[in-house]
């Protein structure tokens, strides 16, 4: 930590190893990456702030030792020339007004806790020249959040992942080189006049639904599974798969994380219809979790894939 180059805004995932890494997000996304079993550490200099977040299923060693980190931290910015920024312990579900106002979030209600949760609360009086920032909300843009509005007012949010992609030159020919991708996609000509930048994938698993935002949905075929399976939102970008209708859930494995795959109607013909992408194994195992207890594991022919069924 005592070479890192500081800027204004950083978030930190602490790992159980006492190291953190750095994640490469926007401010308006934070939200789309605070995951209940994780703690991050998020500076905000502009407000003199380092945010300690802890989720609601995090680690007791990830807790403790963020909260070292962060401390440390405090001091390397002191040293770096900066401003002190005052560090603050944010809880999952219990989240200060401040915290929620300045990177445009709602609380994250989590029903399931550690049960040897212990918080300590040290809330001071807000500095004056900071108090129109903090208690002013700003609009978000967070993919999640346009997510929830969608949801159903019994539908509970219970798994969710975000992530970045670079799109490279030849990222069109890469994927119809893969059987599944190739029959899926579409309007191929369109999809190779997709602007070479970075995009932002959202994954999402309901108590009801399986839920992709994605601007690559765009270029998905999903004319074959039935419509009572299947709901597209947003221009295409959101697609909803109806967890009843879910028959399977593909997940292979590679040097660099884990791919899902989940099937629709008929199984036998491999009606896939789309993919969660680069999960570590910490994601594909609360992933696998998350989802509904009907299903279970088939015996792979290779150890590279492992096929989830829907038990009859």
């Amino acid at each position: 930590m005592k070479d890192i180059e500081f800027k204004d805004f950083m978030v930190f995932d602490v790992k159980e190893t006492g190291d953190c890494t750095e994640l490469e997000i926007k401010r308006e996304d934070l939200g789309d990456f605070l995951h209940a079993e994780n703690a991050y550490i998020i500076i905000a200099q502009d407000i003199n702030r380092i945010y300690f977040w802890k989720g609601a299923r995090s680690p007791v060693r990830k807790r403790f030792l963020g909260a070292r980190i962060a401390t440390e931290i405090q001091g390397n910015i002191m040293k770096a020339g900066f401003k002190r920024c005052k560090t603050v312990t944010i809880d999952q579900g219990e989240e200060l007004e401040e915290f929620l106002n300045v990177f445009g979030l709602s609380s994250m209600t989590v029903k399931e806790e550690l049960e040897d949760k212990r918080y300590l609360r040290n809330i001071e009086k807000e500095e004056t020249r900071i108090t129109k920032i903090l208690t002013t909300k700003i609009d978000s843009n967070s993919k999640l959040e346009e997510i929830k509005a969608l949801l159903d007012v019994d539908e509970q949010i219970i798994w969710s992942k975000s992530s970045l992609f670079s799109l490279k030159e030849n990222w069109l020919k890469l994927l119809l080189k893969n059987k599944k991708y190739k029959k899926r996609l579409k309007k191929n000509l369109e999809a190779s006049e997709l602007e070479i930048k970075e995009y932002k994938n959202s994954y999402t698993i309901t108590n009801k639904k399986v839920i992709s935002h994605s601007i690559f949905n765009n270029y998905f075929d999903f004319v074959d599974i039935p419509k009572y399976a299947i709901k597209i939102e947003r221009n295409g970008e959101i697609v909803m798969l109806d967890q009843k209708e879910l028959r399977s859930f593909e997940i292979e494995e590679f040097d660099d994380g884990y791919d899902v795959w989940f099937n629709a109607e008929p199984i036998e013909v491999g009606d896939y219809a789309f993919p969660f992408e680069g999960l570590n194994l910490e994601e594909y195992r609360s992933l696998i979790n998350a989802l509904d207890k009907n299903f279970f594991a088939e015996i792979p022919e290779k150890l590279k894939r492992i096929s989830y069924l829907r038990k009859r």
